[in-house]
C-alpha cells in the first residue's frame, strides 16, 4: 500500500484501524500532505517525525487541514497549539471544487466488502447499518478530478475470523453500495493491489480475485464464470 503514496502526495485518511495503519506505514517519505475529513495521531506522529509538512501542496501550502480531530490527550494538546493544523467546516474539507484544486491528492477510506463491479459496501453488515456514509465517496469522487489523483479503498480480505470473504460476486440485496462502480480507482487488500479503474467488468472480477483470500479464490472464480458467462471463457483468463 505504502508504494501507492509518492512524495508530496497530499493524504487524505478515513476512520478506522486499516487507514489509521496505512498512513503509519508512510514514515519513509517526504514532504506529504494532509486534506481530510479527520486529523488524528498517525497524523501526529508523521507530523513529528517531519514527514507530514505540507510542503508541496498546491492548496493551503503547509497547512494540515481536517474538519475534526481524534486521538489521544497529547494529541489535542498538539492540535490545540500546532499552527499549521488548520480545522475547516465540512463543506470547504469535502467540497469536489476544492479537491479538484488539489494536486496529487490521495485518498485512503476503507469497506466492508467490494463486488465483482467494483461496487463498495462501506456501511452496511447483513441489511443491518452499522456507521455512516462519511465522506468516502467525495473524496474519491475529488481524487479522480485532482490532477495526478488516485482513490484507495483498503480492507482486509477476510472477516469473521476468515470465513467469510470480502471480495464478493455482488454486493448482497440487503446492503446498499456506499461507492458505485463508476467511482471506484484501486483495491488493496493484503493480498495485493486490484486497480480497477477503466477495466472491463470481467477484469475487474479477475483483478479482485487475486487479491481475495487464497481460500476463497476458486470459489469465486467459479461465480465469476457463472455471472459474466462467454464473457469470462472468451479469452480474458490468463
Amino acid at each position: 500500500m505504502a508504494g501507492l503514496v509518492r512524495d508530496g502526495d497530499c493524504i487524505q485518511s478515513g476512520i478506522g484501524a486499516i487507514p489509521y495503519a496505512v498512513l503509519s506505514e508512510l514514515s519513509d517519505k517526504n514532504d506529504l500532505g494532509l486534506h481530510s475529513g479527520i486529523i488524528d495521531d498517525a497524523a501526529w506522529r508523521l507530523a513529528e517525525r517531519g514527514v507530514l509538512t505540507g510542503a508541496a501542496k498546491t492548496l493551503d501550502r503547509g497547512r494540515h487541514v481536517a474538519a475534526s480531530a481524534l486521538g489521544s490527550r497529547d494529541f489535542y494538546r498538539w492540535v490545540g497549539s500546532h499552527p499549521d493544523v488548520a480545522l475547516k467546516p465540512y463543506r470547504y474539507t469535502h467540497s469536489a471544487t476544492v479537491l479538484a484544486e488539489i494536486e496529487n491528492f490521495v485518498s485512503v477510506n476503507s469497506a466492508m466488502e467490494v463486488d465483482f463491479h467494483g461496487q463498495v459496501n462501506s456501511e452496511m453488515l447483513r441489511g443491518r447499518q452499522i456507521t455512516g456514509t462519511g465522506g468516502a465517496v467525495d473524496f474519491m469522487r475529488g481524487a479522480a478530478a485532482a490532477k495526478g489523483g488516485r482513490s484507495v479503498i483498503a480492507l482486509t480480505s477476510t472477516a469473521a475470523r476468515g470465513k467469510v470473504s470480502r471480495i464478493v460476486p455482488r454486493l448482497a440485496a440487503e446492503n446498499a453500495a456506499t461507492a458505485l462502480r463508476t467511482d471506484v480507482d484501486i483495491v488493496v487488500t493484503e493480498h495485493g493491489i486490484a486497480r480497477l479503474r477503466r477495466l472491463p467488468l470481467p477484469e475487474r472480477a479477475r483483478a479482485l480475485i487475486a487479491i481475495a483470500a487464497p481460500a476463497f479464490r476458486e470459489s469465486l472464480e467459479a461465480a465469476a464464470r457463472e455471472l459474466f458467462g462467454g464473457l469470462w471463457r472468451g479469452g480474458i483468463e490468463t
